[in-house]
């Protein structure tokens, strides 16, 4: 099989005239660029040059050949600097799978300094809370999920908030607070269809507790409103309702019974290199997340 290393020898021999000046400018012995071309010629089935140990001569075939090389190692070198730019400078299309708080904290906000740090950038962004199959779909970072993703992928955690459990008011009026764990199994739960197993509730202290869930729905803000309408207990991220906490419309439950620490992940495909576009977003929202916990 012909090669690149074969094609600028080939080059390299009919510019300079002899095998000796090919051989020093490619910083390579006579003898190796020799057997490149041996190889070459055997290859091809076709005999390029006539070598005497006084003169090297091209067939017309070979300088046919010869044409034919050089513009392919242009284009090959046009190639290989277009790859080197592209891992260089930030670019291209690059697709988003956020969910919908974490977006709103960590992307909307910072999207514009973001685009004009990166002009060279376009951004599709997915506010879905859903772990995408990366064999099959053409997603570049899934980001802002709490559960961790699975397969072939590089995941990084982010950061971590504390969970709690939450009610409105008037259904805890109507349904009566509950004052434990257990107490949990006779309530109404709205629960995010992510949540595996969906019935089954895990607290700091290891018990656990059987429901059967009222509403699934995929979506952290949804669950949010479906409690301010009384509808059901949501079990959460603290910082998403902490104001509605302080305005008295939700109701903290069992504070001492929840987990401290609920993470927030990153991830994105496997890969031998990672695109710079990927990396250069991934880098940006955690500065991000690291001056917004400086200002807290």
């Amino acid at each position: 099989m012909v090669t690149i290393a074969q094609m600028k020898a080939l080059v390299m021999v009919f510019d300079k005239g002899s095998l000796a000046a090919a051989a020093r400018t490619l910083g390579i012995s006579s003898a190796a660029i020799s057997k490149q071309l041996i190889l070459l010629e055997k290859d091809l089935g076709l005999q390029l040059m006539i070598r005497t140990t006084r003169s090297l001569e091209f067939t017309e075939i070979g300088k046919s050949y010869c044409d034919q090389c050089r513009r392919i190692l242009e284009e090959f070198d046009m190639a290989t600097t277009l790859v080197d730019q592209m891992k260089m400078i930030p670019q291209g299309r690059l697709k988003v799978v956020s969910g919908s708080y974490f977006a709103s904290v960590y992307i909307i906000p910072h999207l514009k300094e973001f685009l004009i740090s990166f002009p060279n950038i376009y951004i599709d962004i997915e506010l879905a809370e859903r772990q995408p199959n990366f064999e099959e779909e053409v997603v570049d970072v899934v980001i802002g999920m709490s559960i961790p993703p699975t397969g072939n992928v590089v995941r990084r955690r982010l950061e971590a908030t504390k969970g709690c459990f939450c009610a409105s008011p008037a259904y805890l009026k109507k349904f009566r607070t509950p004052k434990k764990p257990k107490d949990l199994a006779n309530h109404r739960h709205i629960i995010h269809s992510m949540r595996n197993p969906s019935n089954i509730l895990t607290f700091s202290n290891k018990e656990t507790v059987t429901i059967t869930p009222y509403i699934c729905i995929n979506d952290s803000l949804a669950m949010v409103k479906l409690a301010q309408e009384g509808i059901g207990i949501i079990k959460t991220h603290y910082p998403l309702v902490q104001h509605l906490f302080q305005e008295g419309s939700l109701i903290e439950l069992l504070p001492d019974y929840i987990e401290k620490e609920v993470p927030f992940y990153v991830a994105f495909p496997e890969r031998r290199y990672i695109p710079s576009k990927v990396r250069c977003f991934i880098d940006f929202i955690l500065n991000k997340i690291k001056l917004t916990h400086l200002t807290k």
